[in-house]
């Protein structure tokens, strides 16, 4: 009996589904075919690296606005030349660029598919708002950065905004892999982000989160990028990694509540970031009134400038 048998007899039958078992999942998430772009990214990237008058940095830039093409970098990056554990990985996109070369990463680039295609090979998934996806997953990164920061909380390199990015690489994952079980835990509205996590162990076993932590663990990312996309719904549970989920956990919110919700629905409401976990962790449960107000007026600033940002974009 084949994993995709057994799968789709269950979610056939009237009876209730079994989350799939740790030993499938991971013999599956190892298989999984290269990580897809959407397709205006790649053409702008394709026309980038095609120009004799483009820089390493305006390359970058673009990488940086995709998760499938910034985590195949900088696992490229990290398996070339920092193989050995005993090593520091790179985690900066503009860093792993110049690494690289343009050859390389034209070699990446045409071996990248695009998710629009993927989508319309009988995944039946086609009709996700995938561009909501990829912005989502850029706000996210934005937002992180911008809460560290209020935080005075900073990185060296682009770990922060990395980590932001690749937060929900997990659901592109089950999108691909498992694509008639990811249409069960996306196509309905959910209370909060813990709720949707409880409807993916339901339903697959592992959360978004788990499943995107250990794809970029087997990937040669960073163990602080790894821990807190595993972590970022539960920055509690981090051991050295706790800022960084929470600032990803806050900036997830933020990125719901103007509107841009990823794949799934989830009610955000206003000032809902107040009340994670994450919040407690970087700013303490009491602030002084003043001192609150600074922070949500920042914030609201910060929401305003990057909701227009993320209108606009792709």
């Amino acid at each position: 009996m084949t994993a995709d048998g057994s799968q789709n007899n269950r979610l056939n039958s009237d009876s209730p589904a079994k989350p799939l078992s740790d030993f499938l999942l991971i013999e599956r998430i190892n298989q999984c075919p290269q990580l897809a772009s959407l397709k205006s990214i790649n053409d702008t990237l394709s026309e980038l690296l095609d120009s004799d008058q483009s820089f390493v940095g305006q390359i970058a830039e673009v990488i940086r606005l995709d998760p499938s093409l910034t985590t195949r970098v900088l696992d490229l990056v990290n398996s070339i030349f920092f193989g050995s554990s005993d090593k520091q990985k790179i985690s900066g996109v503009e860093e792993a660029s110049i690494f690289l070369g343009l050859n390389r990463i034209k070699e990446l680039l045409v071996a990248t598919p695009v998710i629009e295609e993927i989508m319309d090979l009988g995944k039946n998934t086609s009709s996700f708002p995938w561009i909501n996806f990829w912005k989502h997953s850029i706000g996210t990164a934005i937002f992180t950065r911008e809460i560290l920061s209020l935080a005075k909380i900073e990185y060296d390199d682009e770990t922060d905004y990395v980590a932001g990015l690749l937060h929900n690489l997990g659901k592109l994952i089950l999108a691909i892999t498992f694509p008639d079980l990811f249409q069960n835990t996306c196509r309905n509205s959910f209370d909060n982000s813990k709720h949707a996590t409880e409807i993916e162990k339901e339903v697959i076993g592992w959360d978004h989160a788990k499943i995107g932590a250990y794809y970029l663990w087997n990937h040669h990312i960073s163990d602080e990028v790894v821990e807190a996309v595993h972590c970022h719904n539960t920055p509690e549970d981090a051991k050295d990694s706790s800022n960084l989920a929470s600032a990803i956990q806050i900036a997830d919110s933020l990125t719901h509540q103007i509107g841009i919700h990823g794949l799934e629905k989830i009610e955000t409401p206003d000032k809902s970031y107040l009340s994670t976990p994450g919040w407690s962790i970087l700013f303490g449960e009491e602030l002084k009134d003043d001192k609150l107000n600074d922070l949500n007026q920042k914030i609201e600033y910060s929401l305003e400038r990057v909701s227009k940002v993320l209108h606009g974009i792709l």
